[in-house]
């Protein structure tokens, strides 16, 4: 318990000081390009148009002409911090703590580049399948 309480004040202190953030509004940027254009050929690869809008609360990209909903990666729509600790963070900064797409960590950014790279893959599989479907 007292482990808690130490590090609890340690990071009110980092987080008056403005240190506990290592990222800025453009990394955060980063990470919403990033989910934009997953999204896109998500639902390019679908025939659904283009990427309409992120649900946070069930974590899933949706298109602008279709029902189809795609799941983002995980701890994307997590918040950075454990509900425990929200207390204090929000008493600090007067909001909750940022969701992981928010905070867009080198980690995060690099689960949401694997993310974009896989729906290529998608992408280009399909463009291989219905070309070969084609010419038989």
């Amino acid at each position: 318990m007292l482990q808690r309480i130490v590090f609890t004040v340690c990071i009110l202190q980092a987080v008056k000081i403005g240190v506990f953030s290592t990222t800025s509004d453009s990394e955060s940027n980063i990470c919403m390009d990033l989910i934009r254009k997953g999204g896109n050929i998500a639902c390019e690869i679908t025939g659904e148009g283009d990427y309409y809008d992120m649900s946070i609360s069930n974590c899933w990209i949706s298109c602008r002409n279709g029902s189809n909903r795609f799941l983002l990666p995980h701890q994307s729509c997590e918040r950075i911090l454990d509900p425990e600790y929200w207390a204090a963070y929000q008493y600090m900064t007067h909001e909750l703590p940022p969701f992981g797409f928010q905070d867009c960590d080198n980690s995060q950014q690099k689960r949401l580049n694997d993310w974009v790279d896989e729906w290529n893959k998608y992408k280009q599989n399909s463009k291989t399948f219905f070309c070969n479907k084609l010419t038989r």
